[in-house]
């Protein structure tokens, strides 16, 4: 019986990755300082409201563009976001008025006017097949 459980399961993890990709975010015009890039994705307007993240990826900036790998996606609509952590504090600074000071950007390079762009604005369609994007940091 244990065996049947185990084969069911191994069964439905091959299923669902069937329907799964792997997605290359290149993120471009990055700082010249050595910098930590952060990179989140969100698969709901609501989601990237409340900041939380479906996944977040983190690596070392390594030449321009830096290219960060999101494994197994499930197929559907995403927004990714990036920011350059210049001075290795973890954290996207911002100014006095909530202006960030460090490099970001979004996919599709979309920019909001008083904020982020909304999610439909910087979503993408992630088939079940490898895709790349791309992010210039502004």
């Amino acid at each position: 019986m244990k065996q049947l459980s185990t084969l069911l399961a191994l069964a439905l993890l091959a299923v669902a990755r069937a329907h799964a990709a792997d997605v290359r975010v290149g993120i471009e015009n990055l700082p010249t300082v050595p910098s930590r890039i952060f990179v989140a994705v969100y698969d709901s307007a609501e989601t990237m409201k409340s900041n939380t993240p479906l996944r977040t990826e983190i690596t070392g900036a390594q030449g321009d563009p830096t290219v960060v790998s999101f494994r197994d996606l499930p197929a559907g609509t995403y927004a990714f976001v990036a920011f350059a952590d210049e001075n290795s504090n973890g954290k996207l600074d911002t100014n006095l008025v909530g202006m960030p000071t460090e490099r970001y950007g979004f996919s599709n390079n979309v920019m909001g006017l008083f904020g982020p762009p909304d999610f439909n604005a910087a979503s993408v369609q992630v088939p079940d097949q490898p895709k790349s994007i791309s992010i210039k940091l502004r």
